[in-house]
């Protein structure tokens, strides 16, 4: 009996993080600016903010790792590439989120999310860049029971504006088509609009803030800033409200060899550390 008041114990925490299909900030460098990403996105991690942002993302490798509220039975990790297209043509990515909750090596759930993006600049000149964005999703959703599973499609669009090299826009729609989940009681995955403004007053520092709504919940503001202290040091702060999160972050870089951390905390859960390693080329 004892045994499973703790799975449900677990379960139930589990179904309350929802990390991957209820939009889990799946970067250290984003989240060590309060996940204020969506004007600020340029690297393979575009796929999951922004993928208007790959048309500025160099060839990136990245992969990362993160226990959610310190619980080890609740595991997140995430893998995106960035490729060059012809210069028309852009730059594709490809991205995975994985989540999942396991008790004495049983696997209570798993989310999984598989995308393809492509990002491509519209129109260039002197003075400003804009470009657009599109990944398509594929969500799978599997419990313990094999045959309990699920599986959904969604598209995110996204654009971006570059104004004389130090103002940028963002703007996205997530999960444009309202996809759902599950047969006789259908799960609608979030829908979301994102609008955010980044500044860059100083070569190497980028502020960042963000507006995001879901239509089934309140709207959540966000704010940040990153520092390129000295090569090969940069360091973060961001604050997330709704929820409340505050969070900080640095980022190494050695040759295209990228490290990046992110601690946030809460006022009431435990932290979550988050730990990024990439590779541009």
């Amino acid at each position: 009996m004892k045994k499973y008041i703790i799975i449900t114990i677990l379960f139930l925490q589990a179904a309350l993080l929802c990390a991957v299909f209820d939009d889990y900030i799946p970067s250290a460098r984003a989240r060590g600016m309060g996940g204020a990403f969506t004007a600020v996105a340029d690297d393979a991690s575009s796929i999951f903010f922004n993928p208007a942002g790959l048309a500025q993302s160099d060839n990136h490798l990245q992969i990362g790792f993160a226990q959610l509220y310190s619980q080890k039975f609740a595991e997140h990790g995430t893998a995106a590439a960035a490729i060059k297209l012809p210069e028309k043509w852009g730059s594709m990515g490809f991205g995975a989120r994985f989540f999942g909750v396991t008790f004495e090596d049983v696997d209570l759930m798993k989310e999984q999310t598989f995308s393809f993006s492509h990002g491509f600049v519209l129109q260039h000149d002197i003075h400003s860049t804009i470009s657009l964005g599109y990944t398509g999703n594929f969500h799978h959703l599997a419990f313990d029971d094999e045959d309990d599973t699920d599986k959904a499609l969604s598209l995110d669009l996204g654009a971006s504006a570059i104004l004389h090299g130090r103002t940028r826009f963002g703007f996205t729609v997530a999960n444009l088509f309202k996809a759902r989940m599950g047969n006789e009681n259908q799960h609608d995955l979030p829908s979301k609009l994102a609008l955010g403004i980044a500044y860059q007053p100083y070569d190497g520092v980028t502020t960042s803030i963000e507006l995001k709504k879901d239509f089934a919940k309140e709207t959540e503001f966000m704010g940040g800033v990153e520092a390129r202290i000295f090569e090969p040091l940069t360091l973060r702060a961001g604050i997330h409200h709704n929820p409340a999160l505050y969070n900080l972050g640095l980022g190494l870089n050695f040759r295209g060899v990228e490290i990046d951390y992110s601690y946030s905390f809460h006022n009431v859960l435990p932290s979550t550390s988050h730990v990024n390693v990439g590779y541009k080329f």
